[in-house]
This record gives structure tokens, C-alpha cells and sequence, in this order.
């Protein structure tokens, strides 16, 4: 697999498409992810306006080693998601830092989105597309699941959550073997 991936700027079905990310896209994003339970596991500060938001998602794009995208519902902004790139592990990629309003919660949007980027993903010959998620949630992992990624188990991370404590991620993988993509 070759980095950065080769991506439109826009991939979509007729329900869900995914744009990649410009800061004009913070404000309504902001709004998207106003919520609290969409920042539970989240392992950073919440961003407390939409200036916030955009300097978070453009410092994780500073690396090179992420493209980011909004994710759209009937072209209202409802999420956010990411490729996330480990110059370490070149073969495969991580779809990650996935953020949805609760009002498209439970109801296949985030599959659609997820779907659509694991396409392009194994199109352009990523041997494996990896997952990551807190332990504690549960729903999450649910959602990958059903996916038909790999349960890898949980494991230390470098990351901390926003109450200090060192976070477990659980973690998943995803091979072209296993993978159906919807006809």
C-alpha cells in the first residue's frame, strides 16, 4: 500500500458520503457532535467552539499521516472519521477518530461510512485496515464487529483519557479475506 492513499474528495452511496475535511466544515461539525455521550471516549479535551474543533483536526492532518473526512447524511453534516497512517506498520491502515451526532446512532450510517472508506482502503492494496476503541465501550466495538473485523483483544495505549487514566483500547482488524463488501 502505498501513503497518502489516493482519495476523491468525495465517495458516497445514495443514503451516506464521506468529504474530506475543510475548516469550513468545523462549524456544522461542532454542531453534529454538541453532545456529551459523543465525547465520552474520547481521550482528549472537548473542543468548546468551533475554532477549537478545527485546530484539533488540523493538527492531527499537520503529521501527513491522516486524511480526514466529514461524514454526511442527506448532505447534512453528521460525523467525522479518519485514515489514520503508522509510517511503522506501512501495510495496512487504521480507520479511526470517529465521531457521529446520536441522532444517526444505531442507524447504519456510520457502517455505510466505514464501508465506503475500507473499499477504497483495499483498493489501493492495504493488506489489513485496523480499528481501535476504549474498552469500556462497548458499542463501538459492537459496531465493528459487524463489520467483520478480527477481535484482537485490548491492551495498553498511549493514550490518556480525559480523567488522567491510562486507556485500554480495544483493538480489531479487518483482512480482504473476510471482507464483504455490500452489493
Amino acid at each position: 500500500m502505498r501513503w497518502p492513499l489516493d482519495v476523491p474528495d468525495e465517495l458516497s452511496t445514495e443514503r451516506v458520503s464521506v468529504r474530506r475535511y475543510q475548516s469550513d466544515d468545523a462549524s456544522h461539525l461542532f454542531l453534529a457532535l454538541s453532545d456529551d455521550r459523543v465525547w465520552e471516549h474520547i481521550p482528549r479535551a472537548v473542543p468548546t467552539t468551533a475554532l477549537e474543533l478545527d485546530a484539533v483536526i488540523r493538527s492531527g492532518l499537520a503529521t501527513g499521516n491522516r486524511i480526514t473526512f466529514t461524514i454526511r447524511e442527506g448532505g447534512e453534516i453528521v460525523g467525522v472519521t479518519s485514515f489514520i497512517f503508522d509510517p511503522a506498520d506501512p501495510e495496512g491502515v487504521e480507520i479511526g477518530a470517529t465521531q457521529l451526532s446520536t441522532s444517526v446512532w444505531g442507524t447504519g450510517v456510520n457502517g455505510a461510512a466505514k464501508r465506503l472508506l475500507i473499499s477504497l482502503a483495499f483498493d489501493q492494496g492495504a493488506a489489513w485496515i485496523q480499528f481501535r476503541t476504549d474498552e469500556r465501550n462497548a458499542r463501538s466495538a459492537a459496531a465493528i464487529a459487524k463489520l467483520g473485523a478480527d477481535d484482537l483483544g485490548t491492551r495498553q495505549d498511549t493514550l490518556v483519557r480525559r480523567d488522567g487514566s491510562l486507556r485500554r483500547s480495544w483493538f480489531f482488524r479487518l483482512r480482504p479475506s473476510s471482507w464483504r463488501p455490500l452489493q
